[in-house]
């Protein structure tokens, strides 16, 4: 069941790019895999499933439905080339952090910790506060924090990727 949460949410991410951003089918989408997201982990762990593929999985449902929905509003709306820059670094930051930790131990390591979730839940109200009827201060306000919060994250989730099962602290 919470396998097929999962894939829920990558047909939600591909079917996202059929619809125009902020649209009603875009929000409706949006919200399915944003609910799946949320609660195909727990449904996994109260039936005892839990399983190393469906962590694997889910990062990997991540990843499409955030470039999918990635995509639309970069086509939709005029973005900042700093944001954009600092995106792209926390994107680097956070495959570069996923190599290493391949290279390390020869397997791909998924973090999923309470900052991480934290963080999630902040990149998904981005859509639904960039579509509305916000000034644009507030919006400013709000991405550049959701930033700040992503880099954090992105940095916490790489050292300990790459300290699993070590004493990283010296």
């Amino acid at each position: 069941m919470a396998n097929i949460l999962t894939g829920i949410r990558i047909i939600c991410g591909l079917l996202i790019l059929c619809f125009p951003a902020f649209s009603g089918w875009f929000y409706c989408l949006y919200l399915i895999g944003g609910i799946t997201d949320a609660i195909d982990g727990t449904v996994a762990r109260k039936m005892g499933v839990v399983t190393n593929f469906g962590a694997k999985f889910d990062t990997v449902a991540d990843f499409i439905f955030a470039v999918s929905v990635a995509i639309k509003i970069l086509l939709a709306i005029c973005i900042p080339a700093w944001l954009i820059i600092w995106i792209m670094i926390i994107a680097m930051i956070k495959i570069g952090f996923h190599i290493a930790g391949y290279i390390k131990y020869h397997e791909f390591r998924t973090i999923h910790s309470l900052l991480n979730k934290a963080c999630g839940g902040a990149v998904f109200i981005v859509p639904l506060f960039i579509g509305g009827d916000f000034v644009l201060q507030a919006k400013v306000v709000v991405v550049i924090a959701i930033c700040i919060l992503t880099s954090i994250a992105a940095i916490a989730e790489g050292m300990s990727i790459l300290c699993v099962n070590e004493n990283c602290s010296s």
